[in-house]
């Protein structure tokens, strides 16, 4: 999973949230969106909160927010990651990390570095060069 504790998200492992660390992030343009943020009172039991929503608008402007409570510990982090696993496989274009950035770099890939493209920006370099040589 490299430095993601999900397959579905670019989200940190629990060091970070044990440190007070806040982590928003989405799995989607406008699907699905996420906040985790440690809860940590002076007195009290500490926790993890975990919100989602949908939308291209961020948490406060966002309606239908949902959030879920979890231990602030490494089972809590595990249980919140799954809540979020589990809701966001709910939606209809759900894609796990990997499958999103292989689509996104093939996307960028076609958009800006067809092999046409590349040939004749390459070609063009080498005719402007060999131009300026034959002078």
């Amino acid at each position: 999973m490299g430095s993601s504790a999900s397959k579905y998200f670019e989200i940190p492992k629990f060091f970070v949230f044990g440190e007070k660390g806040i982590f928003t992030g989405s799995a989607s343009e406008k699907d699905f969106n996420y906040k985790v943020v440690p809860n940590c009172p002076k007195e009290g039991d500490k926790s993890l909160r975990a919100y989602i929503w949908a939308g291209d608008k961020c948490i406060d402007k966002s309606e239908g927010v949902e959030m879920r409570e979890f231990p602030l510990s490494e089972e809590g982090h595990r249980q919140m990651l799954d809540w979020l696993e589990e809701e966001y496989m709910k939606r209809p274009n759900a894609k796990p990390l990997y499958a999103r950035q292989m689509e996104k770099s093939k996307e960028i890939r076609e958009k800006y570095f067809s092999i046409e493209d590349y040939m004749e920006r390459g070609l063009g370099i080498k005719q402007e060069n060999q131009e300026s040589t034959d002078k």
